[in-house]
């Protein structure tokens, strides 16, 4: 359905039912069939190759982020003796052991514990360690800070947690849903859309002009400006036999004017249907396969097809916290002295701009 969020593809549908509807009316089974179905074809190799491709790289991402998320945890249920688990499968309530270097599975509360010390820069950004006490009867009025978030490093210390809250429950969980935005269109499906806009308002501008004529004609030959049955206002031939137009309908018999009408509806859908490229779409997806799969080579997932152009062609990455992409960790790069001089990796260099420098600075 993802597919049909494109106007072009909504385009290609319409105009692959109309054909099949309109080849039928005028030739008949099995030749009628012949238009409609080849949009027909074009338009399931693109859902095929679009849903495909969509479909692995997801899989491959769930799998990366499934594989980044395992952890055993030793979990408290039920029993006085731990159970070692996946800290996916933990509820609301469970008591769980933790020490250093593992990472806080769930939003919890310590209810034991000595020295320990957590750090929450994927929910803050900043690298600080956050002292973390145990709450008991004597001190929960006292604002004292036990709390334990998802996704944040124990740096130190070991003890023992309450579950408060789980999967998207979480303070990470709520942060991701809130920050989570819909994909704006890459260019080139802004261009596509373009062009679907300018295919429908000109198929649809010369198909009404093209009724229009029709109706034109058919009023000048039932008015005597024009031989009866004549198509061509500027070379009129007499044809025998012609049955002349009237609006006078009976059922024993076929009404040529009303047959023209139909015919002449026929021909303004036939206008809209050819004039779209139906090719245009079906070598998009193509082009956009290949340069999907070469990518992956150089281990780069694109998730979504149309992606690949936009990651194709990036140059900058811009974000809002360093540590994202980064150790997450401050290094001294230079230092400057009280004298104007820097040293920067070892070596002293002099700083002509430096002309005075404040005492503890």
């Amino acid at each position: 359905m993802e597919n049909f969020d494109d106007a072009i593809n909504k385009i290609l549908l319409a105009a692959a039912i109309v054909s099949i509807v309109i080849g039928l009316i005028q030739h008949g089974w099995p030749e009628g069939m012949i238009e409609g179905t080849s949009i027909m074809i074009a338009l399931l190799i693109i859902i095929v190759v679009n849903s495909g491709n969509n479909y692995l790289s997801e899989r491959r991402l769930a799998e990366l982020l499934a594989l980044s998320d395992l952890q055993d945890v030793a979990v408290y249920r039920d029993s006085t003796e731990p159970t070692t688990m996946d800290a996916s499968e933990l509820v609301v309530g469970d008591l769980i052991n933790f020490e250093m270097g593992m990472k806080v599975p769930a939003d919890m509360i310590m209810v034991e514990g000595q020295n320990v010390q957590t750090i929450e820069g994927e929910l803050t950004g900043e690298p600080d360690n956050m002292d973390k006490v145990p709450i008991t009867v004597d001190n929960y009025q006292q604002e004292a800070c036990g709390t334990m978030m998802a996704k944040s490093l124990i740096c130190s210390g070991f003890g023992k947690a309450v579950v408060l809250a789980v999967g998207t429950r979480t303070v990470a969980g709520v942060i991701t849903e809130k920050t989570q935005k819909p994909s704006e269109q890459t260019l080139l499906q802004e261009k596509l859309a373009t062009i679907a806009d300018k295919i429908g308002n000109v198929g649809t501008l010369v198909s009404a002009l093209t009724f229009f004529a029709q109706i034109v004609r058919l009023l000048l030959e039932m008015y005597g400006y024009m031989e009866c049955g004549t198509t061509n206002i500027f070379q009129q031939e007499h044809i025998e036999g012609c049955e002349p137009l009237s609006f006078v309908y009976d059922s024993s018999t076929e009404n040529r004017f009303y047959m023209e009408i139909l015919q002449a509806i026929i021909i303004s859908i036939t206008v809209i249907v050819v004039a779209i490229p139906e090719g245009l779409p079906l070598a998009v997806t193509i082009s956009l396969s290949f340069s999907s799969a070469a990518m992956k080579k150089l281990n780069n997932l694109v998730r979504k097809l149309a992606s690949s152009e936009t990651m194709g062609g990036a140059t900058h990455i811009c974000s809002d916290k360093t540590g994202t992409l980064t150790l997450n960790k401050m290094t001294t790069m230079s230092l400057m002295t009280l004298n104007g001089q820097v040293h920067k990796m070892g070596n002293v260099v002099d700083n002509s701009l430096t002309t005075s420098c404040k005492a503890g600075t």
